[in-house]
Formats: structure tokens, C-alpha cells, sequence
């Protein structure tokens, strides 16, 4: 029996359309940002990169067609989960190491660590009000 090759639906063509057009207004919105603050033109790269920020949101909510689905959500949740133990991992491993190199006089902790260390906790702290909050809406 030979294979047929179907097109997709109309629906998931859509859907694949207007995904498309989303994450490429950021990327392009994004990229033109960077080359425009290279060439020192930074207001108008800001300008550029908020309208590439408007136009993904005119594109999320201007079509009738769902974006994401459950697996996508699914996705999403397997990453985070991934991210935030290696998160987990960093700042774990990182203030430690930066304690004891600070307190043996190894080495000098540069305020570049301190802050991404202190960006981790951040991080975590926001974790876990958003943790509760979900957890109080369920």
C-alpha cells in the first residue's frame, strides 16, 4: 500500500502561520534592537524592539486560532522544571564556592557574581510566590 501524503489541516496551518509571525516580530524586533544600538542609534532601538514586543501581542491575541496547545503547555512545564534545577544547581554550588573562597582568602568574590548569585535568589523568591499563588487559585 502506498503512502499518502496529506497537507495539514487549515487549522494547523494557521496556527503554524501566525506561531511563525509571533516569534519572528520578537526575533526580528530583537535583532534590528541590537544592530540599531550598535550603530548608537539605542532610542530607536528601543523603539524597535517594543514594536516587535506589539506586534507578537497583536498576532497572540488577534487571531481567533489557538497558539498552544496541551503540548506545548507540557513543554513548557518539562523545561521550567529543568531550568530551575540547574537554577537550583548554580546557586547552590556558586554562593558556596563563594563563601569559602571569601573566607579561606582564595579569591575575591567580584560584585558581577555576587549580583548574578543574588539574581538566582531572585529567581527562587519568585518561584515560590507564583507557587502559591497558583497553589491558592486550585
Amino acid at each position: 500500500m502506498t503512502q499518502v501524503q496529506r497537507s495539514p489541516t487549515p487549522r494547523l496551518s494557521r496556527r503554524r502561520r501566525y506561531r511563525r509571525l509571533l516569534f519572528g516580530s520578537i526575533g526580528v524586533g530583537v535583532l534590528a534592537s541590537l544592530v540599531l544600538r550598535f550603530l548608537d542609534y539605542p532610542v530607536v532601538g528601543e523603539a524597535v524592539y517594543w514594536l516587535g514586543i506589539v506586534a507578537a501581542l497583536a498576532v497572540w491575541r488577534g487571531t481567533d486560532v489557538a497558539l498552544f496547545d496541551e503540548r506545548d503547555r507540557s513543554l513548557e512545564r518539562r523545561a521550567s522544571q529543568l531550568t530551575m534545577t540547574v537554577a537550583a544547581v548554580i546557586l547552590v554550588l556558586g554562593a558556596s564556592a563563594a563563601r569559602l573562597g571569601a573566607t579561606l582568602g582564595l579569591f575575591e568574590v567580584s560584585p558581577f557574581v555576587s549580583g548574578a548569585l543574588y539574581g538566582f535568589v531572585g529567581l527562587f523568591g519568585l518561584f515560590a510566590l507564583c507557587y502559591l499563588w497558583v497553589r491558592a487559585r486550585t
